[in-house]
């Protein structure tokens, strides 16, 4: 199954509501109800430091970020932001007026605004988000609704959906509509001796509904924060809080839902873990800054995140929840992930799979990257290898292939409800996005080059340009 982002919330805001009387259970399982640690490990506010170094810290080399602006290229929306949170929440306002317009109406269609809105304010969610989202988000929300407010972008719906991850696994957890939803995500990092050149691939297929708002615009958002790494997020208008994304640091990170044991694995005070994604992306060099981060931070919900570190070649999946976090690093050259914890830390306080999809899926990529796996291109995995693995349809129990029209049937890495897949290539700074229309899998795996796109000395062009 999938992770229905908008309609499992208000799915779930709806069934809070109606159970209130039935006194639904408190998600706070320990006694740090005030507020939010600070992070200084994230460095949310760091926007007095200078700017003017190239994103890899060359003291030898200088660079000037690229002015904003947008282009369309294909189906996709390339904007650049640049500046302060705020300034670049502007910026985006401002190159993507006209999306955020038909996102308020494809909210509006479904009166997710009429009812969800004043559900949240009443049960006090609209106070969650604010009093625990990094300022970064705070700040280039206000600044996207100070150009985007004529057209129905307001602060809540802004925080609403940039908190989102925290609010569906906060409210659903315990509830029958979001039992029926699943999570699903695959992902799988390769490097060294696994790969066919020596390199580093990360391959993830996200996995949600068949959300046409998403699939209709598709943006490539490029973004060069004031006193951060600059980085890219790949995701939709209005995404400020991404779930894919890759840094010019040469670290790429997605993420992938998982379902908490119960409701001792949340608590009410802490990070939103998409919103963690961006601080990560903006502010990590290497591997063990990410580590580092994710050790020191506050956390309120279950996650998996895959992070991988292009000019370390190191790689591993994080599993968190509010209590626990387990990382998993390379074996065999080798890790990957789906929406199940794995890890000796972690592995005891996720709830079982309600279906065998996650475990299909992840035994599935074990059968295709492992040394000794069935049908393993270990030791040849390259770009293409990657993508090959995520149009991969077969049953690892039956050897059943499903039908390439198949959009969820829960039997495939391919046919899981895939709305974006993407190969990264972090050393090299290249990227393959398939997005747009149905089935995802199928479609074009188009390159970028983050290089490219920033503008750097020595930019690497992708080859190939895309995958067909």
């Amino acid at each position: 199954m999938n992770q229905r982002i908008y309609a499992l919330l208000f799915a779930a805001l709806l069934a809070v509501a109606l159970c209130l009387s039935a006194s639904c259970g408190d998600d706070d399982d320990n006694d740090d109800d005030g507020a939010p640690a600070d992070d200084d490990s994230a460095a949310p506010d760091d926007d007095n430091d200078d700017n003017d170094q190239s994103p890899a810290d060359d003291d030898d080399t200088t660079w000037t970020p690229v002015e904003p602006h947008r282009e369309d290229v294909g189906r996709f929306t390339i904007v650049w932001l640049a500046g302060t949170p705020y300034e670049m929440g502007q910026q985006q306002g401002t190159l993507l007026h006209e999306e955020l317009a038909a996102g308020i109406d494809w909210l509006n269609t479904y009166h997710l605004i009429d009812l969800l809105i004043p559900l949240a304010r009443l049960l006090g969610l609209i106070d969650l988000a604010v009093d625990n989202s990094y300022p970064d988000v705070l700040q280039e929300c206000q600044g996207l609704v100070d150009t985007a407010g004529d057209v129905g972008w307001t602060m809540e719906v802004c925080l609403l959906l940039n908190f989102g991850d925290v609010l569906v696994e906060f409210l659903s957890n315990g509830f029958p509509p979001a039992k029926a939803l699943a999570p699903g995500c695959t992902q799988a990092i390769a490097a060294d001796a696994a790969t066919a050149d020596g390199g580093i691939y990360h391959a993830r297929s996200l996995d949600w509904d068949k959300i046409d708002y998403l699939l209709d615009y598709p943006v490539i958002h490029v973004r060069q924060p004031d006193g951060g790494v600059p980085h890219v997020y790949i995701g939709f208008p209005g995404n400020l809080s991404p779930y894919s994304g890759m840094n010019a640091a040469g670290i790429s990170i997605a993420s992938d839902e998982a379902d908490p044991l119960d409701n001792t694995q949340h608590d009410r005070v802490g990070r939103s873990h998409v919103q963690m994604l961006g601080q990560l992306l903006k502010n990590s060099h290497d591997f063990d800054e990410v580590r580092q981060t994710v050790l020191d931070s506050d956390h309120m919900t279950v996650e998996i995140f895959g992070v991988a570190s292009g000019q370390e070649h190191r790689a591993g999946i994080f599993e968190m929840t509010a209590q626990h976090i387990g990382i998993r690093e390379l074996s065999d050259a080798v890790v990957w992930g789906t929406n199940h914890f794995v890890a000796p830390e972690t592995r005891d306080y996720d709830a079982e799979p309600p279906s065998s999809s996650s475990t299909l899926r992840f035994d599935r990529v074990q059968q295709l990257v492992a040394p000794d796996g069935a049908d393993t291109m270990w030791g040849q995995l390259d770009p293409a290898a990657m993508v090959s693995l995520l149009r991969d349809r077969v049953n690892p129990y039956t050897g059943e292939e499903s039908s390439v029209d198949e959009f969820d049937n829960n039997e495939s890495i391919a046919t899981n409800g895939a709305i974006y897949q993407i190969v990264f290539d972090p050393e090299r700074l290249c990227f393959w996005v398939a997005t747009g229309a149905i089935p995802v899998p199928q479609q074009p795996f188009v390159g970028f080059s983050l290089g490219e796109l920033l503008e750097l000395p020595d930019a690497e062009a992708c080859e190939p340009a895309q995958f067909e």
